[in-house]
């Protein structure tokens, strides 16, 4: 079964590569491919970012060497973390689980339909799942060495190097795993009354940190900042009350928009967090999210059961009490008990209140609720299962087995749909009519473009604004030569209109959006 989630993985990336039509996502456009872009050409001031990650745009760098477009190798890039992470995902869950029922959840994670959407379109996230999930595996399997294994101490820091490298907030991550680590390092030394070695942990330590020196020298060799991310170090400067080189404080763009908010926006935290518990609950994906917490349930009631049968050894048969739930061994064969049950959910927390205090999230940034929970939602699939053969006659039983790969296919099915659809493809040839336009007239000129500007990165023309630069006033900015409008943009484009110095150069019907020039004032 785990090769079968393997191949379905390699599938569902040779597909969305063999099927490529163009970019989905805005950041991957906006970001990540207008990096790579710059990289290919040789602009490595533009190449580099201080707060965008590096790692996928230099990794993809490799794949454009074999001739693959910049928008090509990024999903390329990603779609090889999204497969990569599958046999670690089985890994883990065998730490708490038997074979077979680690194998299925497995293939529950690369049939995952918000997993495939998100893992195969160049966005970062499918490389903080792999390592973040390579990291717990390290960490549980350090734990249970007696943290006496250099070799698993390095891989174990490696993970947390390329989580701190992948995406910005991952050293926050990184640094909750490794915390969890520390933990069980101290409570194993405080059960044998015994100082285990700490040279694996400070081994573990050592390519972490050489991984976040690396992105704090490009940013200063290439950006002129020592800082590992602008917007951590800007954020840390506001809180913190220190002055920029202005004498201004610095205020991250995420934190200008809480300042923004309404008293009343303000006022109700209840809702906020409402709305984050809804954004998680929508990243684990909503159909294993219920298995999840049942498992959860089920585990808490196999504890019950564990302490009930240990009653039963020191109790009369009058006087033991009654299980219902584990009457025999306490918890199902197919779990192994064991307590970094909790690392899983304290990284699931900790995320969420990361991202609750950056003032900034999207629900993708929860996908990592998928391989953490998979164990828990196993759980119960499995025993669910197990209760099928006991009880279903064979005809039910094979007809319960078809329905279950019925619904692993449509999943994959709605994974790829909106992959292999042409709408991206329809972004991609509006973008480059409307940049063949713009180079017979200015081939030098500066593009401006709103939120959802895909089609910008087709047309090949440089932006107007730099990367991570806050939105202007559009009704009387005027560093640009031309503005790229989105169709279906409907909160700017009456600005767009009202404006006396743009006119709008006619694109085919079928276009994706509207171009408008800036008139040279005489």
């Amino acid at each position: 079964m785990l090769l079968a989630a393997v191949l379905v993985g390699a599938a569902i990336s040779l597909t969305h590569l063999i099927f490529f039509h163009g970019i989905d996502y805005r950041d991957t456009a906006n970001m990540y491919a207008s990096l790579l872009r710059a990289l290919v050409s040789g602009e490595y001031g533009e190449a580099f970012h201080p707060a965008v990650p590096s790692l996928n745009v230099l990794l993809a760098r490799l794949f454009t060497l074999t001739g693959m477009e910049p928008d090509v190798a990024l999903s390329a890039v990603s779609c090889l973390f999204y497969v990569a992470t599958i046999p670690f995902v089985y890994l883990l869950l065998k730490c708490f689980l038997s074979a077979e029922p680690s194998a299925f959840g497995a293939l529950l994670f690369a049939c995952t339909p918000k997993i495939i959407r998100f893992s195969c379109a160049g966005l970062l996230d499918s490389g903080k799942l792999f390592f973040l999930v390579a990291g717990l595996y390290c960490s549980c399997r350090l734990i249970r060495e007696k943290f006496r294994s250099f070799g698993t101490a390095v891989c174990f820091g490696l993970a947390l190097g390329g989580l701190s490298l992948v995406r910005s907030e991952g050293v926050a991550n990184a640094c909750v795993l490794f915390g969890c680590t520390v933990l069980f390092w101290i409570r194993t030394v405080w059960r044998e009354k015994r100082v285990l070695p700490f040279l694996p942990m400070l081994t573990a330590v050592v390519p972490w940190v050489l991984a976040v020196l690396s992105r704090a020298w490009t940013n200063w060799r290439f950006c002129g900042r020592f800082i590992y991310d602008a917007r951590i170090h800007d954020g840390l400067m506001y809180v913190l009350g220190v002055s920029g080189s202005d004498g201004a404080q610095v205020i991250p763009p995420s934190v200008a928009e809480e300042i923004a908010k309404t008293p009343a926006e303000k006022e109700n935290a209840l809702a906020v967090w409402l709305e984050l518990i809804r954004r998680n609950i929508v990243g684990n994906y909503e159909l294993y999210f219920g298995f999840a917490v049942a498992g959860l349930l089920l585990l808490i009631l196999a504890g019950y059961g564990r302490r009930c049968s240990a009653s039963r050894a020191q109790t009369s048969a009058a006087d033991r009490p009654a299980c219902y739930v584990w009457p025999d061994r306490g918890v199902p064969d197919f779990v192994k008990w064991d307590p970094f049950f909790i690392v899983l959910i304290v990284n699931v927390v900790c995320n969420a209140v990361i991202f609750k205090f950056s003032h900034f999230y999207t629900y993708r940034y929860f996908l990592l609720n998928v391989p953490l929970f998979m164990v828990f939602t196993v759980m119960t699939c499995w025993w669910f299962w197990r209760w099928a053969v006991k009880l279903l006659p064979r005809p039910l039983l094979c007809a319960a087995l078809a329905a279950v790969v019925a619904i692993l296919a449509l999943q994959v099915n709605n994974g790829i749909d909106n992959m292999i659809s042409g709408d991206a493809g329809d972004s991609a040839r509006s973008g480059e009519a409307a940049g063949r336009i713009m180079r017979a007239e200015k081939p030098d000129g500066k593009v401006l473009f709103w939120y959802a500007g895909i089609e910008w990165y087709y047309t090949g023309m440089k932006r107007a604004l730099p990367i991570e630069t806050p939105q202007p006033d559009y009704r009387t900015f005027d560093g640009f030569d031309y503005f790229l409008v989105c169709k279906d943009e409907d909160a700017i484009l009456p600005v767009v209109e009202e404006r006396a110095d743009l006119q709008e150069i006619p694109l085919p019907p079928e276009s994706t959006v509207r171009l408008f020039r800036k008139i040279e004032e005489e």
